[in-house]
This record gives C-alpha cells, sequence and structure tokens, in this order.
C-alpha cells in the first residue's frame, strides 16, 4: 500500500506537504502511510482515492493489509520505533532493521507459505524502507544481541545467507550499529525482544513470537524486559569477538 501511494503521488508530481495538505493530515503522516509505518485506515484510502485518482487500486489494496506481515499489534511500536534515539534488541534471527530484501522475503515465505508472491515481496520492500531510520545525523542508536542459531540456521539459501551475513558485516562498520553474538549453549527466550528509548528518554517494549506480539509503554512493564534484554547482552561477546564469528560462519557459506 505504502509504495502505491508513493508511486501515485509522483505520478500527480505532488510533494509529500502538498498532499498532506489536500488529506488534512500531518506530512509526517504522509511519511508514515508511504512507509507503512502506520497504514492508512478505509477513511484515509477514500481520501486518498479521490485526491489521487486512483481508480479503485488502493480500495483493492485495502484488504490485503489485514494480512500484511506484521500485524496491528506490531504498528504502534514501528511508529515508535521511527522516532526512537535508542534501540535494542535480542532477537533469535538476524532483526528486521538489519536483514536483506532476500533474507526478509524468504522468512516471510516461511511464516506464511500460502502468500501471494507479490505481496511478500511488497511487505519486504517495506520492511527494507524502514531501514532508513537508521541513516542521517540523528540516527538512532542499534544494539542488537543476536543468538548465535542465526548464524547458522540456513534461511532460504546458501546464497541468501552469504548475502545477509555481508550485509551484517557491513552494517557493524557503522557507528551507530552494535552487533553482539549471544555465547553458545546460554538460555534464551523464546521469542525478540525490542526495547525502544524515545528523545525524551521514555522507555516502551515489544515482544513477539510466532505470529503474536505485544507492545508495552508502561514503565514497569519496559524495564522488565530491559532486564532480561541486559542479562541476555551481559552473556554476549564483545563487538569485535562478534565480528570475527560472523566472518567465520560467512566463510562456511562461502566455500563448499
Amino acid at each position: 500500500m505504502g509504495i502505491k501511494i508513493r508511486r501515485l503521488r509522483d505520478v500527480r508530481g505532488l510533494k509529500p506537504a502538498e498532499l498532506a495538505k489536500a488529506l488534512y493530515c500531518s506530512p509526517g503522516r504522509v511519511d508514515q502511510m508511504e512507509l507503512g509505518i502506520d497504514p492508512p485506515n478505509k477513511d484515509m484510502v477514500l481520501r486518498l482515492e479521490h485526491t489521487l485518482e486512483a481508480k479503485d487500486e488502493l480500495l483493492e489494496l485495502y484488504p490485503l493489509l489485514r494480512n500484511e506481515s506484521f500485524r496491528d499489534y506490531a504498528r504502534p511500536f514501528l511508529v515508535k520505533q521511527a522516532r526512537a534515539k535508542t534501540i535494542r534488541e535480542f532477537s533469535l534471527l538476524v532483526p528486521g532493521l538489519l536483514q536483506t530484501k532476500a533474507y526478509a522475503v524468504a522468512l516471510m515465505r516461511l511464516g506464511d507459505p500460502e502468500a501471494l508472491a507479490s505481496d511478500i515481496e511488497e511487505a519486504a520492500e517495506r520492511r527494507c524502507e524502514r531501514q532508513e531510520v537508521l541513516d542521517g545525523t540523528d540516527a538512532p542508536w542499534l544494539w542488537v544481541v543476536l543468538d548465535h542459531g542465526a548464524l547458522t540456521k540456513m534461511i532460504g539459501s546458501r546464497d541468501i545467507m552469504r548475502e545477509q551475513l555481508e550485509s551484517l558485516l557491513k552494517a557493524v562498520k557503522r557507528p551507530n550499529i552494535h552487533v553482539q553474538i549471544l555465547r553458545v549453549g546460554v538460555p534464551t527466550v523464546g521469542g525478540s525482544i525490542s526495547i525502544l528509548t524515545s528523545r525524551t528518554g521514555e522507555l516502551s517494549a515489544y515482544t513477539e513470537g510466532f505470529d503474536v506480539g505485544r507492545y508495552m509503554q508502561d514503565n514497569e512493564d519496559a524495564e522488565r524486559y530491559q532486564r532480561i534484554y541486559d542479562q541476555l547482552q551481559a552473556e554476549a561477546l564483545a563487538p569485535s569477538q562478534s565480528e570475527k564469528l560472523i566472518r567465520e560462519a560467512l566463510r562456511k557459506y562461502t566455500h563448499d
């Protein structure tokens, strides 16, 4: 949906601020819709249809929003993530902010084998677009604790894994991105954990397992998951040791 909105806006020669004015919303809202962070509701889709002369192209996509790669419970988290000062994550697999498109597609196919290839392709594009939050002079600090199994579990193919690990090695060279690999044999939680610190210092937390997630803005809940994350980070290898481990894993996918 977001990609379609942006393309229709470009065809009409409208800037985000101009579209926002026509929709009676803020330019930030337009950005969120186009990036897939906060998709439009039915009323907004109808207004977009009229303003962009979409000829039902957006209305036809609207039912698919209910079956997107991220569910309704993830949307408030994605909005907060895009504005965060610090993002701390524990993940059993490479997290979305560091995934290549091919890796994202392979994961989505595993999660929903019956989904249309075109839907998965568009969802993977949106996921990769959200990585733009890590660019720029005011980008958040991203600190990832990654389960060791993420380096050894084959997702998609050898080529996909090789590309993903090469991308991960490039990412850790950036000053605002740090990745630590959890030591082998350390007990972990059964899903991912994300801890966000806002520009004003507020904490929030998001946890996700298979097809289920929970976003928490209550300080007590967020602090509890912060402690879990801290315990996992304490058991992780240093960033330099972790980079060496990623390189070793990459060699396994590079050579027969």
